[in-house]
């Protein structure tokens, strides 16, 4: 078979193929969980994907990772819960975290919290955590081995959002 006739033949079956590909739509986006919009109505923090990077975050310190624990995401919850219906972030949550911890059950040594809000992904919260001292030291503190984390959406508030990241040292 002549090259010319191989082209004239070839030619259709390369445009045909490549109408066919066009045809089954766009690929389907796929994007890690930390990267979910948690600020719009129906979102819920991804525990998996969350301590996976506050735990690869805490190996490259050198540092144990943090195990999961649904009791203080119940703490967390609550904490969240109460700034969301008060529409700001307070630190006064510190103290009711001991009183809270206590009625959970969960005893500990110590604890650490970041209370927070307007972060619409956990990629943005663990980013401005990892930025501030104080909220750093929560994520890497060195005896800590459980956490907790929770979101409360408030739709009417300037932050639409807010976060609380809880871990303790238990007893």
């Amino acid at each position: 078979m002549s090259r010319s006739r191989l082209l004239r033949i070839a030619a259709p079956v390369v445009a045909i193929a490549a109408l066919a590909a066009c045809s089954r739509g766009p690929v389907p986006e796929t994007r890690p969980a930390f990267y979910a919009r948690l600020d719009q109505t129906g979102g819920a923090v991804d525990p998996a994907s969350s301590l996976s990077m506050i735990n690869m975050y805490r190996a490259n310190k050198g540092l144990a990772p943090l195990i999961w624990d649904p009791a203080l995401a119940r703490v967390a919850q609550g904490q969240v819960d109460r700034m969301a219906a008060a529409d700001k972030v307070q630190s006064v949550e510190e103290a009711h975290l001991d009183r809270d911890l206590a009625a959970a059950g969960i005893g500990h040594t110590s604890f650490l919290a970041n209370f927070s809000a307007g972060y619409r992904t956990f990629a943005e919260a663990f980013s401005g955590w990892r930025e501030s001292k104080v909220h750093d030291a929560t994520m890497v503190a060195p005896r800590a081995s459980r956490v907790g984390l929770a979101t409360a959406q408030a739709p009417h508030s300037k932050y639409k959002i807010f976060w609380s990241l809880v871990v303790v040292e238990p007893k």
